[in-house]
């Protein structure tokens, strides 16, 4: 959620190479499925579509913790928000690219600029931790992950947060191994329609 909703996957390496301007962190991932051809960059306005598309696809299993009748937001507004978002340079969209597309995404912004926005310079937010389903369970949310922190830290940010669905078991028990801790109550989401869980994450201090 924040831009929309966190969903994930689990655990590998991966080969450091250049940073991008503005500290979105650019990497090559090695052991990734097996796979040294995935890389990850940062998202351009040509990824919108296929960006939008993993969202979607992201929530498909929304419906079986959601209340009755709950519906997605359609690709078409989905895809305003992505293109909307790329053209923002205060957020940084991280993207695994392979030979048959993009197959993760995640995505970070300043708090003050997302949803339920807080105005403190320090905390990043983080949303949309997407891997595509072909590619579960291979440690390329893991990688995603780690890039996102390493861009939030190349940007200034000592913390971040992000909002997962209370009913998403397989992402809380994601982050919750990455280090990530529930913080304050669970809140109702009115534009969601659900319920969500804040977990917060602390950099370590640069010292």
């Amino acid at each position: 959620m924040g831009s929309r909703a966190k969903r994930s996957t689990l655990a590998s390496e991966q080969r450091v190479g250049a940073r991008s301007p503005r500290g979105c962190a650019a990497r090559y991932c090695s052991d990734v499925a097996g796979d040294d051809s995935i890389r990850i960059r940062r998202a351009t306005r040509a990824d919108a579509e296929q960006l939008a598309h993993g969202v979607i696809d992201g929530v498909e299993d929304y419906p079986s913790f959601a209340p009755p009748g709950w519906t997605a937001p359609s690709f078409e507004a989905e895809l305003k928000h992505v293109r909307e978002a790329l053209a923002d340079t205060d957020v940084c969209c991280l993207v695994a690219d392979s030979e048959s597309g993009l197959v993760g995404q995640i995505t970070l912004l300043p708090a003050a600029r997302a949803s339920h926005p807080v105005d403190d310079s320090s905390l990043a937010h983080v949303s949309n931790l997407v891997v595509r389903r072909d590619y579960w369970g291979v440690g390329l949310a893991s990688v995603l992950h780690r890039a996102a922190l390493q861009a939030a830290d190349a940007r200034g940010f000592t913390q971040l947060r992000l909002f997962v669905a209370a009913g998403q078991a397989r992402a809380r028990r994601f982050y919750e191994r990455e280090g990530w801790l529930p913080a304050g109550d669970p809140f109702a989401d009115p534009i969601w329609g659900l319920t969500f869980i804040e977990y917060r994450h602390r950099l370590r201090d640069r010292g």
